[in-house]
């Protein structure tokens, strides 16, 4: 059976929301400019109306199908049960008015995947949080009730997909405020390697190692980082991956990137931290929006839009 996805296509002349097929096919374009659709047959009108109905209601591209701000009510009427009907009138405009421009803060221009998806890359704003965890952990075979190892490893990248996905709602949150982009489950390389969030914004560019350690303690030093009193490599990881996000950006941009690694612990007990490293930031992730909040500014919007278009591409990766 065919299945359908959407790329956005916006450069000088041309800004329009293809509809593709599984099977590489087109069976047709809207124009948001002009919020006219172009079957490439007209038995195809149905099909590409219907799936740019979700796809536009999803990622919030402003024609037709995207809810539009609330207008001003009508508030006639007069005497004592007028102004009860006003007074209703205007909670209810108030109530939609705040749904509205809070969902259009979390839908931005930027989150609209503008890759072909035949087309030889990928935009990596398509990849959910925890993807490759959560793959992994529906390709285990179901264990028997008496493996009790196979279900802690069961269990162990579950829980680390769902640590990565309470990060990304952090994301959306920092993404509210000010010009800040991101992406999750970035694939490195072709050996299975990836960077669990890439974020980028006025305070720089971050590669965040998200470590699912809830109720535990946590001990930081400027060398390593201890769960539980057990020592992990979590300080030499980190800095790996921000070193090679550097690099790869550095030659996809042409700007000299310098990716700062961050350390996001989910909801731990406690974490002490003992002369701390410089170079990596260990923070957990409910306080990251407030971490990043008192960053000074280091990239400019221009710089933010040129690393992040090739952040988001996954031939910038391989």
């Amino acid at each position: 059976m065919l299945s359908a996805e959407v790329s956005w296509r916006c450069e000088p002349g041309i800004n329009r929301a293809y509809v593709w097929l599984s099977d590489g096919s087109i069976p047709g374009y809207r124009d948001l400019d002009t919020w006219l659709d172009y079957p490439t047959d007209p038995s195809q009108l149905n099909l590409i109306q219907a799936v740019l109905a979700e796809w536009t209601a999803s990622t919030g591209v402003p024609c037709a199908a995207t809810p539009g701000e609330p207008t001003p009510p009508d508030l006639g009427g007069s005497g004592v049960s007028g102004w009860l009907k006003r007074r209703r009138i205007r909670r209810e405009h108030d109530r939609a008015l705040s749904a509205y421009r809070s969902w259009r803060l979390d839908h931005p221009i930027w989150r609209i995947p503008i890759d072909p998806p035949h087309g030889g890359w990928r935009d990596l704003v398509r990849n959910d949080p925890g993807e490759a965890l959560w793959q992994h952990a529906s390709e285990l075979p179901t264990p028997q009730w008496y493996a009790l190892a196979a279900k802690r490893e069961a269990r162990a990248w579950r829980v680390g997909a769902m640590g990565e996905e309470t990060v990304a709602h952090e994301l959306t949150r920092i993404g509210r405020t000010g010009n800040w982009r991101f992406v999750h489950s970035v694939p490195v390389g072709t050996r299975g390697s990836d960077i669990d969030h890439v974020l980028v914004g006025p305070g720089g560019v971050f590669t965040i190692n998200t470590k699912a350690h809830r109720d535990s303690n946590i001990w930081v030093g400027p060398n390593s980082i201890m769960v539980g009193g057990h020592k992990q490599p979590y300080l030499r990881n980190s800095r790996h991956e921000a070193n090679r996000a550097s690099k790869l950006l550095s030659a996809a941009t042409g700007l000299a990137v310098v990716a700062h690694p961050v350390i996001a612990i989910v909801d731990p007990r406690n974490i002490t931290y003992r002369n701390p490293p410089e170079d990596v930031t260990v923070v957990t992730r409910r306080g990251l929006k407030r971490w990043v909040s008192s960053l000074a500014p280091a990239l400019d919007d221009g710089q933010i839009e040129a690393i992040f278009s090739a952040v988001r591409r996954s031939t910038t990766w391989t």
